[in-house]
């Protein structure tokens, strides 16, 4: 088993107030299936349709393995202009 800490910035950490969300896993996940287990736990995310995922401070591909240790963000959709 191994320890996932996912890091929560904007609403993301409004929603769950928390600053960060830990996760026990027995293997490492594809950053894809992080991502729908982060929502299917986590109801509140489901609403958020361009919530992405972020991995030692780059953008996984669906099917890249998120392994322990590295750096887990959840970045929340961003507006601007």
């Amino acid at each position: 088993m191994s320890i996932y800490t996912v890091l929560l910035f904007g609403i993301t950490r409004d929603l769950l107030k928390e600053k960060s969300i830990s996760l026990e896993l027995t293997e490492p996940p594809t950053a894809s299936d992080l991502l729908k287990h982060l929502k299917s736990s986590y109801p509140a995310l489901q609403n958020l349709p361009s919530l992405r995922l972020a991995a030692n401070h780059q953008f996984p591909e669906a099917e890249d393995l998120i392994l322990p240790g590295m750096e887990i963000a959840l970045i929340p959709p961003v507006s601007g202009g």
